[in-house]
């Protein structure tokens, strides 16, 4: 199969259980990645943490990209801004409006750093700003601001009970995704990876049959509905995505992603 791109997720994906990249998936894409096959991250962080994962790829920011936040953005991996889809101050108000007792949010982030409410509580915050590898800042109220995605933490029981009380307009004004159970994230109508990763396709003039997609969760199911992509489901996928992909490889754990570029991919050998 003649590939050009290969699109990853990251957490549950790329990246195993203990959140690293095997030693086999990574020498695979590096030498994809030596033959010319773009290899672009899909995935709901900001690029700080994206960079923080890529690390042991090494690679030429000027050259690569990166669909982040959920397809809020996508990026040259220098942080060029390629495609955005920022909330509206509308937008801003109507997520803080849904804050609850018992769920920790709403944050915000731009490119670069992860925002507190104007009154919000800071409690974890520095923990959630470092795991994304951004800094830390508190709105100002009546400031404009460039948010890509909004963002509430909890329990996953609590979360879901959070979310089946959103009313149709709230489901309605935005795109909502679940990340793990306990985070529900923000983006405006419409964003998705799938769209992002079309986006990103047209842009570099590689047609969708030369493209490759890996994913396992329900924010993935946008770039596994895409014609003409391959869809490559990971073994720990959730159902929806086995069901939507081309081929069902091992899991994260498992070299899943190596196995399935060395069985379908033409490195030129």
């Amino acid at each position: 199969m003649k590939i050009k791109l290969i699109a990853v997720d990251l957490d549950g994906t790329l990246l195993t259980s203990r959140k690293k990249v095997s030693p086999k998936t990574l020498a695979t894409l590096k030498k994809a990645r030596e033959k010319g096959i773009l290899v672009v991250p899909l995935s709901g962080r900001p690029l700080p943490s994206v960079l923080k994962v890529f690390e042991p790829f090494k690679l030429d920011p000027a050259d690569n990209f990166a669909i982040c936040y959920n397809g809020g953005l996508v990026q040259r991996m220098d942080g060029e801004v390629l495609s955005a889809s920022p909330l509206t101050d509308e937008n801003v108000e109507h997520i803080l409006a849904l804050k609850q007792t018992g769920i920790f949010g709403p944050y915000f982030m731009d490119t670069k750093d992860f925002y507190v409410a104007p009154k919000g509580s800071a409690f974890g915050v520095g923990f959630l700003a470092k795991a994304r590898n951004m800094g830390v800042k508190r709105m100002v109220p009546g400031q404009h601001y460039e948010f890509i995605k909004g963002e509430f933490v909890s329990l996953p029981s609590k979360m879901k009970k959070f979310r089946a009380g959103f009313s149709p307009a709230t489901e309605q004004e935005f795109e909502i995704s679940a990340s793990g159970g306990q985070c529900l994230e923000f983006n405006t109508a419409g964003t998705s990876k799938g769209q992002a990763l079309t986006t990103l396709l047209d842009l570099l003039n590689i047609q969708p049959e030369e493209a490759m997609v890996f994913g396992d969760n329900n924010n993935d199911l946008s770039d596994f509905q895409l014609p003409g992509v391959f869809k490559v489901a990971m073994g720990n996928a959730i159902d929806e995505i086995k069901a939507a992909a081309d081929y069902v490889t091992a899991s994260n754990n498992q070299d899943g992603i190596a196995l399935a570029v060395e069985k379908f991919v033409d490195m030129g050998e």
